[in-house]
């Protein structure tokens, strides 16, 4: 029972942050004539791009979850340098300078979430001591 209500919540969080990275993507792209009038704008458009990142890959993440199961991770390679590009792409249409600045907001914004996500989901292993020898080089018994 608890598996289906798990696996129903990352779809429905799957969803909703792919609907919101796609209407964030069109909010931005049409007002883009707006961002282009000063250079605040342009590094306010940044950040808000990197919020396209961070919602594309919660939206792939979980996305993937739900397929592969639930302690599916996201990776660097195929995941996070998808949604990257795929942002830096879309921002890119907006303003040069929007695309570069959304890349360096986003690799703060996943430093925290890899922080965050680090705290809750990490399995902590016990360390195992080597047993200790005398001088003699002979184990204790």
């Amino acid at each position: 029972m608890s598996a289906s209500v798990s696996s129903k919540s990352t779809v429905v969080s799957s969803i909703i942050s792919g609907l919101l990275s796609i209407v964030l993507f069109g909010t931005l792209r049409f007002c883009s004539e707006w961002f282009n009038d000063s250079q605040l704008r342009v590094l306010l458009g940044g950040y808000l791009f990197s919020w396209v990142f961070i919602l594309s890959l919660t939206c792939v993440s979980n996305a993937e979850m739900v397929v592969f199961g639930q302690d599916f991770q996201a990776k660097l390679l195929p995941e996070i340098i998808f949604c990257l590009s795929l942002t830096v792409a879309a921002a890119g249409l907006v303003h040069r300078v929007c695309a570069t600045t959304s890349v360096l907001f986003s690799l703060v914004g996943l430093y925290f979430l890899n922080r965050i996500s680090t705290k809750y989901y990490s399995v902590q292993v016990p360390s195992v001591d080597a047993p200790t020898t005398r001088k003699g080089g002979k184990k204790f018994k």
